[in-house]
């Protein structure tokens, strides 16, 4: 497996970032556009996952056409069965599972090693109970289906995982004969992304109700219309870049981000200004200034991808920094909260925890220069993460870079840029 050295920067930060912008709400207005057939994506973020999304649509029958812009046009429903793989896709898996189930024509979704192990059994029940022909290997991809127009009605649904189940039905509603009414019961981690589910619902003109603790849905039977949706700057990518000038030092200008963005990860500017990291708004722009002078305390059930950025800002400041609401993290890309601990404490940190709580009781010194190895375990966030981790006790060599594609191909060129021009990219020797 290719390796990636990467370098250390303790002499603080300066420099401007272009973000990247937002992957959960570009997969929404796939899905969206879809339910709609036919609208116009503009600024989409390009990257791994929204590429398997589109291409599972166009499979699906819908004409995509990718350029600087995404135009999808009216479907064409597959005589025979298709067979969609969604990778290491858990949104586009569940997204298009529900739109696939609501609509006509047969098909099987499947994915890799890694999505056939995250639970898909809260959606499944739930679209049964709405009338879908579906069989699934015990809750889990692959899920066979012959899809029809639903009836809909009134549906309650324990989302326990994830509440990209929630999102899905709620992209569906509107295919559904009577529409959707929709009751969250029990746990709902990762809450704030219901609310970019609605924004974009609204977007496409669904006069969709939603009661203020996000438990109550009311989804019309009524067509969305074909919109020209333009997606906004991704919170969860400038995690890192707040990060690494909480840890590093310096100054950062990011951009575009919105000030008023519904994006959970929005979040991470508070929870690190709170803990001593400077920061300004100009427009569009967030110029950050670090290094931050107090532990950094954080629930993190509503923002769990955020784990990986504030755990490596937290193992380099002061020590006793502590974040609660980590549960669910080992259903991500991959046991996201035990890679992370593996990697932190082989640089040195002292962590303690129990699977829901993380405490930093001891925190990192200077690197020796013997170069240690981190792995990113497949998962974009923790690579991205392992680039902050480097800036103090770099260099470091990190298996597996490329996965940062998934949600942020140019990470790397962006994150070179940032340092100035150090080189990074070369394999490690």
């Amino acid at each position: 497996m290719e390796c990636l050295t990467l370098p250390i920067h303790r002499g603080g930060l300066c420099g401007t970032v272009t973000l990247p912008t937002s992957k959960s709400l570009t997969n929404r207005a796939l899905i969206a556009s879809a339910v709609a057939d036919g609208g116009t994506i503009v600024a989409p973020l390009d990257c791994v996952d929204t590429r398997i999304l589109a291409a599972a649509l166009r499979t699906a029958g819908w004409p995509v056409d990718w350029g600087s812009e995404i135009q999808i046009g009216e479907r064409t429903v597959p005589e025979d069965l298709v067979s969609l793989d969604l990778a290491d896709s858990g949104t586009g898996s569940r997204l298009i599972l529900a739109l696939l189930a609501a609509s006509r024509g047969r098909s099987v979704i499947d994915g890799s090693a890694r999505l056939r192990e995250r639970p898909m059994a809260p959606l499944l029940e739930s679209l049964t109970c709405l009338g879908a022909g579906l069989s699934s290997r015990g809750g889990f991809l692959p899920v066979e289906m012959d899809g029809d127009l639903l009836q809909g009605g009134a549906i309650e649904i324990e989302p326990g995982i994830s509440s990209q189940f929630v999102s899905a039905l709620v992209l569906a509603g509107p295919l559904m004969a009577q529409g959707l009414d929709l009751e969250v019961s029990g746990s709902l981690p990762s809450a704030p992304y219901l609310d970019l589910t609605a924004d974009v619902m609204r977007a496409y003109g669904s006069g969709l109700e939603v009661s203020n603790d996000r438990r109550l849905w009311r989804v019309p039977p009524t067509a969305l219309e074909r919109t020209r949706y333009r997606v906004e700057g991704d919170w969860s990518a400038a995690a890192f870049f707040l990060a690494a000038v909480a840890v590093a030092g310096g100054e950062v200008e990011l951009s575009p981000l919105d000030p008023a963005s519904r994006q959970g990860d929005r979040a991470v500017l508070g929870i690190l200004a709170e803990a001593g990291l400077g920061v300004d708004w100009v427009d569009d722009h967030v110029i950050a200034r670090g290094p931050v002078t107090a532990p950094i305390f954080a629930d993190l059930r509503d923002t769990p991808d955020l784990f990986p950025a504030l755990a490596v800002a937290a193992s380099y400041g002061p020590p006793g920094s502590r974040f609660s609401g980590l549960d669910h993290l080992k259903h991500k890309e991959s046991d996201r909260l035990t890679m992370m601990v593996e990697n932190l404490e082989r640089l040195g940190a002292r962590l303690e925890g129990d699977g829901t709580d993380f405490m930093v009781a001891e925190t990192i010194g200077q690197g020796s220069g013997s170069m240690p190895r981190v792995t990113a375990a497949g998962d974009h966030r923790i690579a991205m993460a392992m680039a902050v981790a480097a800036l103090i006790s770099g260099p470091l060599e990190l298996d597996d870079p490329h996965c940062v594609a998934k949600s942020f191909p140019t990470f790397w060129a962006v994150w070179n840029q940032m340092l100035g021009g150090p080189r990074i990219g070369e394999p490690a020797k």
